[in-house]
């Protein structure tokens, strides 16, 4: 009886061990991640919520090459494709759906509307309006 109670012993010792290596692999990937995301937000450009402050940030983006064109009026946005595909969708994503508040509320429209053009292909790159948003 005695070798069988030191081979269960053993064997919840063995056991914790495991919960214990588990649990501290958890944590460690979790806050990997944590820092992953952290990293893939700093870079970023956010559209501010004040509707004044996005000339200066698209502005910006045409000094950096993104931006070749951008009319207000017909909710146009002209982009370097290079640089356009070198960002990540959800960074898209927000750009197209922040920009075209932006134009709905400089035409006082109640409609969210905006194309994304390529400078060189004049291609469709992305898009907002009455079909819902789309990427390319």
């Amino acid at each position: 009886m005695a070798v069988r109670t030191i081979d269960q012993a053993e064997a919840e010792d063995r056991r914790q061990r495991i919960i214990i290596i588990t649990l501290f692999a958890i944590g460690i990937f979790g806050l990997s991640y944590l820092v992953y995301d952290y990293l893939q937000i700093v870079d970023r450009v956010a559209i501010p919520e004040n509707i004044n402050a996005v000339d200066p940030i698209v502005a910006r983006w045409q000094t950096e090459g993104l931006v070749d064109a951008f009319d207000v009026p017909q909710a146009r946005l002209v982009v370097n494709e290079a640089a356009w595909d070198s960002r990540e969708r959800d960074e898209k994503i927000g750009i197209i759906t922040q920009l075209a508040r932006y134009c709905a509320e400089k035409n006082a429209e109640t409609r969210w509307r905006l194309t994304v053009v390529g400078k060189r292909s004049s291609a469709i790159l992305g898009e907002i309006g009455s079909s819902g948003l789309r990427i390319n």
